[in-house]
């Protein structure tokens, strides 16, 4: 690669960022200005200049972005595989996965065994609810997930605010009581969730200071992509590892602030000049993603906030379509004009379907959109659906995978020995769970002794026993190497886990999803050890097959495209491109939220969200509103949102619901036919 010639294609501002290596660095790198470029383009130039790529790190905070990261630089870097701690590759990660790794080293020091699990949402809950069945707290009365909620919150250092009165001080109080016993429950089954990552990560680093001393020197280049988003526990993370030298570039935009409400701190980009002394401060304002319009709205829009760094979008492009304004009867009304509009444009335009986004404020309103689009026969993706991990099916065989890695995880032991059913019912695992205790041992011990708990049929205890002898046969089959895929698959055979499925589902259509949504798990295991990067002299482990699980979702789906327009939130757009976009549900109390709508930052971040959704658009922008809203079965009238009145009027073009013609878009299209009549003659 020569260095000289892929600098000279930045811009000034983006090679400024490049080149600006030593000491603190603050890149407002605004939306569509090329970010990912600057950071995988700082990794190249470091290694030019002799700095090991072992000692620069590079995080961001999804898996996709760290992908495309990765590939980057393995491009720029001349073919080299750039992930991984050694010498020959930068370390390019999400916050989790490098919290992970060290944790896979270091956690030891902090009396966790080295194999230990990760717990997702759905394993935290169901721990929750043995807790609270312990206390004899009825699940009505509170819900677990709001309960976890709060025990996240008190976790990363700060108190949910408290709504609500008497109810809500309970909960408050529950949570706080909880929260040890909480602690305490992980610890005893060697399991972690993904708060836990961080936290005993930022534990490590303030209490072992040689381990952090090591780390220190082993990465000694930060750069952090997205650094509106982190919270307080990533910053502290950041803070130690910087150190002295506090070589660290941050990179983000604190106008696509949008997370504050699972704990991003808006204030860290704002005050890394006060947290990082003698920082440098890089503008990234030239826009290749939007018209011109487009990018007028967006800073018309955004203005408003008082709480930001000052900046303003530009482009070389043209100005474009004015930005079209449309204020449908109802919601019915709003999702058929869309739907209508789509079809023509799509014909119009020779665009995709692919092309095509509706953004809205909450899933919530996504029915009326599903429900135009499947009479105009207009092919849809919902994103944020329902998760991978989220179906019954996946859950049960992780189960048996999580029980075989970690000997101590007793709520996978009792998932695993439910499916399929094997006629031990809450009576006997409660009173296996009892003698567990009692004797000071895992629950996968206690299965494996169960004649000798007292109170247990003859029956029980076999089963039991049966049951552990199975997961012990299994333990020792997954450490083979090379054979964890058929492995797995003998297991689901032996256990006859899609006769399982049979007997659950009546549908046999249903029964036979499910039982591909198994042979794909199956599957993911074999990809994985074929793909997997080695872990030192171990190879692909089971372990490390549940961590990327944990952390990047089903393998084989998360890369794929969606199919047909895309719906999807604002949170979820954020990342995202589309040549035509329709921005939908613009009223009072949806957006801005109505829970927002108080004294502080709460309008603000609504206003960041409309922000993030206009520059989305690549060439169309359309924005929606309903007199009328349905609400509880009644038709409720609407007021327009107030972020409506912000976006420039010169920008803006009010439409009406029967637009035969566009003669705006018949102009463009004039101009540009003489233009090309032109060329031809000159030619």
């Amino acid at each position: 690669m020569n260095i000289k010639t892929e600098l000279d294609r930045l811009n000034p501002a983006q090679k400024e960022a490049v080149t600006c290596t030593e000491g603190p660095l603050l890149v407002l790198a605004g939306a569509g200005s090329g970010k990912t470029r600057v950071i995988t383009m700082r990794v190249a130039y470091l290694t030019h200049l002799g700095v090991p790529p072992g000692s620069i790190l590079a995080v961001t905070f999804t898996n996709k972005a760290a992908t495309e990261m990765r590939e980057r630089a393995q491009s720029i870097l001349g073919g080299k595989r750039s992930n991984g701690g050694n010498g020959n590759r930068p370390v390019i990660s999400t916050f989790h996965s490098l919290c992970l790794n060290i944790l896979k080293r270091e956690i030891e020091t902090l009396g966790y065994r080295r194999d230990f699990t990760i717990y997702d949402t759905g394993e935290q809950v169901s721990l929750l609810r043995h807790l609270l069945s312990d206390l004899r707290v009825f699940e009505k009365s509170f819900k677990p997930e709001e309960i976890l909620e709060k025990i996240s919150r008190l976790k990363n250092g700060f108190k949910s605010p408290l709504k609500g009165g008497d109810d809500a001080l309970n909960a408050e109080a529950l949570s706080e009581d909880l929260f040890p016993r909480y602690q305490e429950m992980m610890r005893s089954l060697n399991v972690v969730d993904f708060d836990d990552l961080l936290l005993l990560t930022l534990r490590l680093f303030r209490e072992h200071p040689e381990v952090l001393e090591k780390y220190r020197k082993r990465l000694r280049y930060l750069m952090v992509d997205e650094y509106q988003d982190t919270n307080k526990v990533q910053y502290e993370i950041l803070r130690l590892l910087a150190g002295q030298s506090k070589n660290i570039c941050a990179v983000g935009d604190d106008d696509q602030s949008i997370y504050g409400w699972r704990g991003a701190s808006l204030h860290n980009i704002l005050d890394f000049e006060r947290h990082f002394p003698g920082t440098r401060i890089v503008r990234l304002e030239q826009n290749y993603r939007s018209f011109g319009n487009i990018l007028a709205a967006a800073n018309g829009v955004i203005r408003n906030n008082v709480k930001r760094m000052e900046k303003c979008l530009r482009t070389d492009r043209a100005d474009g379509p004015k930005v079209r304004l449309y204020q449908a009867e109802d919601g019915e009304d709003e999702a058929q004009w869309i739907a209508d509009r789509i079809t023509r444009i799509k014909y119009e335009r020779g665009l995709n379907y692919e092309d095509f986004a509706v953004i809205y404020r909450a899933n919530s309103f996504s029915k009326p959109f599903e429900e135009a689009f499947r009479t105009a026969r207009i092919p849809y993706t919902v994103v944020g659906g329902t998760s991978y991990f989220d179906r019954k099916e996946i859950k049960d065989l992780a189960a048996y995978l999580k029980i075989i890695s970690n000997n101590s995880d007793g709520l996978s032991l009792l998932r695993a020995s439910c499916a399929p059913k094997r006629g031990l019912g809450p009576t006997a695992t409660n009173r296996l769970a009892e003698f567990a205790r009692e004797k000071s041992i895992t629950l996968l011990e206690a299965f494996k002794r169960a004649k000798e708990a007292d109170g247990l049929s003859a029956r029980s205890a076999g089963t039991a026993s049966s049951f552990a002898l199975l997961i012990e046969k299994y333990a020792g089959l997954f450490g083979r190497r090379g054979e964890m895929g058929k492995t797995f698959r003998a297991l689901v055979e032996e256990i006859r886990f899609n006769d399982y499925i049979g007997e659950l589902y009546k549908s046999q259509e249903m029964a036979f999803k499910r039982m591909e949504n198994a042979e794909n798990f199956i599957q993911s295991l074999f990809h994985y050890e074929e793909h997997a990067l080695p872990e030192a002299e171990k190879g692909p482990t089971l372990q490390g097959f549940l961590e990327d699980l944990a952390l990047d979702g089903n393998p084989e789906e998360k890369d794929e495209r969606p199919f047909g327009v895309v719906l999807t939130t604002f949170h979820s757009a954020k990342g995202l491109e589309f040549p035509a976009v329709f921005i939908a549900c613009l009223e009072e109390d949806v957006l801005p939220h109505k829970k927002s709508v108080l004294p502080g930052e709460g309008t603000e971040e609504e206003r960041r969200l409309f922000y993030v959704g206009i520059t989305r658009a690549m060439r169309e922008l359309y924005l929606t509103c309903a007199r009328f809203r349905t609400k509880y079965g009644k038709k409720t009238p609407s007021t327009p949102s107030r972020f409506l009145d912000e976006v420039p009027a010169d920008v803006v073009r009010k439409i009406e619901r029967l637009e035969p013609e566009d003669p705006e878009r018949q102009e463009m299209e004039a101009k540009a036919f003489f233009a090309k009549i032109r060329q031809m003659l000159d030619d």
